[in-house]
């Protein structure tokens, strides 16, 4: 039997350094083709990401319209009830709250003084008219 048959040979210093060195070639290569792909990836996620934003901006202020029409046609609902001299039976909390979340969001716009003060307005212009005017 020869000797060392059972053992692997032995690499040269130079045999290593090749080795690591091509290793090191392929690594290099690898990372030139697989980051542009991923870049592009991330580009592409960057730019889904600010169209849904830009989607939810457009619902949250389609909702803020909702919810201000809402309030004022129960507002009007509550003033009507009250010239009758009915009993308001509305719930205060039939709609939500539009304020300003622990997000830290934007409040969403509300419009109560306007309606109020026209509302304020008619209902002086319908008592006028039931009231006989002074001589």
């Amino acid at each position: 039997m020869r000797q060392g048959a059972d053992r692997p040979r032995e690499l040269t210093l130079h045999e290593a350094l090749s080795s690591i060195m091509g290793a090191s070639h392929h690594s290099q290569d690898t990372m030139a083709t697989v980051l542009p792909k991923f870049q592009e990836t991330q580009r592409m996620q960057e730019e889904q990401y600010l169209g849904f934003r830009e989607e939810l901006r457009t619902i949250r202020s389609a909702l803020g319209t909702i919810v201000g029409v809402l309030k004022e046609v129960l507002n009007t609902r509550r003033d009507t009830v009250a010239l009758q001299g009915a009993p308001d039976t509305s719930m205060d909390d039939e709609l939500p709250t539009t304020s300003a979340g622990a997000s830290g969001q934007e409040a969403l716009p509300q419009d109560h003084h306007t309606s109020k003060r026209s509302l304020r307005s008619r209902n002086k212009t319908e008592h006028d008219a039931k009231t006989p005017a002074k001589k």
